[in-house]
């Protein structure tokens, strides 16, 4: 003799199973718009960064260019050092680090 279901039981199920595989589906797409979401806006935040990064670049060449350097210097009343007016530097024998 075999187990038989009720059409009941298996409508039941049936609708169970559906409702659950629906639930897990708009699970799965709210994930994914959320996660679209942090995707855009972090990569909104990578531009920014790369554009503020493009003009400190741009700000740090103007200012450190060679005419600029040379501009400022005479306004401070600085010259070019003279023959045999440089100085040479060196670290005291102890602080020589050998690689």
């Amino acid at each position: 003799m075999m187990n038989q279901i009720s059409p009941r039981k298996e409508l039941t199920f049936f609708l169970l199973s559906i409702f659950i595989l629906a639930a897990a589906l708009v699970w799965v797409r709210a994930l994914t718009v959320k996660s679209t979401y942090e995707f855009v806006g972090k990569e909104r935040q990578y531009r920014l960064l790369e554009q503020e990064t493009q003009a400190l670049r741009v700000r740090w060449l103007k200012m450190t260019s060679p005419k600029r350097l040379e501009s400022l210097a005479s306004q401070l009343g600085l010259e070019p050092p003279k023959l045999g007016q440089s100085l040479r530097i060196q670290a005291p024998a102890s602080e020589v680090k050998h690689f």
